[in-house]
């Protein structure tokens, strides 16, 4: 499997990378597990209703028990009522915690890579950011026609490079490590450092690879 390389010049040219990271047959029941699982553990799980109980209404009797012809209440409180408790609603203690196995993690995550491995860019470009915003906004425009959402894989946690890219709109850094498949799938380009190309790999290789440039 062979990547598209872009250099500071502009230049393009290829880098070998590990069909057994880069080219994983299509899996959507795998990758749909994984995001279901992923964006079910975003959640805070706070929301809150109150119940009958927890009403601020009065306490008083609604009308009289016998004379009225109507069915026999106590409180405003109840549920049956506008304004009053709300029965079986969500009380803030809920735990939508998933989880997925680490095999099934990194597999969803390879599968992720080979189905956007046309959207893959792998650049060194950025090494040179300084922190300024503007200056990520020209190189990335440089390298990329019709953006979109864009997902940039660091080798480690690189602040100047992190402050140059976070203020993008539309871009998303992460380092290698915490990269998963709900971001590859998500992202229109994705682009790799070469050296977090070599991180992903290792993290995610069965067998020992290395990456060979060719050009």
């Amino acid at each position: 499997m062979k990547l598209n390389v872009i250099t500071a010049t502009s230049k393009s040219s290829t880098i070998e990378v590990s069909d057994d990271i880069f080219a994983q047959k299509s899996n959507p029941t795998l990758i749909a597990q994984a995001v279901r699982v992923y964006l079910s553990n975003l959640r805070q799980g706070t929301s809150k209703t109150k119940t009958r109980s927890n009403v601020a209404r009065t306490k008083a009797k609604w009308y009289k028990q016998k004379g009225t012809g109507n069915a026999r209440h106590g409180s405003k409180n109840a549920p049956i009522f506008v304004g009053g408790g709300v029965s079986h609603g969500p009380t803030g203690l809920e735990n939508w915690t998933k989880a997925l196995s680490r095999n099934m993690k990194a597999q969803a995550l390879r599968v992720a890579l080979s189905m956007q491995a046309e959207k893959i860019v792998v650049t060194d470009n950025l090494n040179s950011l300084s922190g300024k915003t503007a200056e990520a906004v020209k190189i990335l425009n440089k390298m990329i026609d019709n953006p979109g959402r864009i997902l940039v894989v660091l080798a480690e946690n690189n602040g100047l490079l992190r402050r140059s890219l976070d203020n993008v709109e539309k871009v998303l850094t992460v380092p290698v490590l915490e990269v998963n498949a709900l971001q590859i799938a998500s992202a229109d380009t994705v682009i790799f450092t070469k050296d977090s190309l070599k991180a992903i790999e290792a993290r995610l290789a069965r067998s020992k690879a290395v990456a060979k440039e060719e050009k």
